[in-house]
């Protein structure tokens, strides 16, 4: 894998120009040459600089979702994509990552990803980093960060300085969270992280999926992550068993709702851990 900074040769070419079947993708302009494209799984972040373009996340795998992505990507610019950043390792958010690779663009992510993925045969980032990362063009900066496990255990964001604004993956969502215990999910790592964004230098984000974010948003999500984990806490210390842990802590005030399939029992047993059961 490359781990040094390299000269960026160019890289995808248009491929679509239109919508070709599988989800419907959506471009939103969230600041000055900063876009968001919606649909086929996690938002995709398009950064414009003079000298190409950066993308954070690459949605569900497949040819019609690659090249409607692409043909989204198209619409706003015809320059050439220079890398692509993964922010974690759910295939809603790296499963193009061999398209691009194959186009010969840059992927990149942490080390713990890049591992991950190649560990289940997917299409890993080929330039790693391990906690910073800095991508410079000629008309700003792509910095990215691995602060801590919290989401899941490679978490990384990418803040653009130019225009104060970060993609934030599955860090921050709209709805209700998941805590992918078996990804190495941490939630005290979780609130830790978002303390750290709100020290950054932003005034929005760009969510795993949903609308772009504000900085009262993102403290506001820390606040009801923070809630959960404290009732999490007082229930496992009142005693609650295992089997009945998340039905015992009421989340309907913090606006979530868990679905049938949100906590399979190993996910049950890494909350349960965390909360001080033994």
């Amino acid at each position: 894998m490359i781990r040094i900074a390299a000269v960026l040769a160019l890289v995808l070419a248009a491929t679509a120009t239109a919508q070709t079947g599988g989800s419907q993708q959506t471009v939103r302009q969230v600041k000055p040459n900063l876009f968001v494209v919606e649909g086929a799984g996690g938002n995709t972040t398009l950064w414009v600089s003079n000298h190409g373009l950066i993308l954070v996340d690459d949605k569900i795998a497949g040819a019609e979702n690659f090249d409607n992505l692409v043909a989204a990507v198209r619409s706003v610019s015809d320059l050439p994509v220079r890398a692509v950043f993964n922010t974690h390792r759910h295939f809603d958010h790296v499963g193009n990552n061999a398209a691009f690779l194959a186009a010969g663009v840059l992927v990149i992510g942490t080390d713990t990803l890049a591992t991950d993925l190649a560990r289940q045969d997917k299409a890993a980032p080929n330039l790693v980093f391990s906690r910073d990362f800095s991508l410079i063009l000629d008309t700003g900066r792509a910095d990215a960060h691995h602060y801590r496990a919290g989401h899941t255990a490679d978490d990384a964001i990418v803040v653009f300085p130019s225009v104060h604004a970060v993609a934030l993956g599955g860090l921050v969502v709209s709805g209700t969270p998941t805590f992918d215990f078996e990804s190495g999910a941490n939630l005290a790592g979780w609130v830790a992280t978002l303390e750290d964004i709100l020290q950054l230098d932003v005034d929005i984000g760009i969510p795993g999926r949903g609308k772009p974010v504000t900085r009262a948003d993102i403290a506001a999500f820390r606040d009801s992550l923070v809630t959960f984990q404290a009732r999490s806490v007082a229930a496992v210390q009142r005693g609650v068993p295992q089997s009945k842990l998340i039905a015992a802590v009421r989340v309907d005030d913090l606006g979530w709702a868990w679905s049938p399939a949100a906590w399979p029992p190993a996910r049950v047993a890494g909350l349960w851990r965390e909360s001080g059961g033994k």
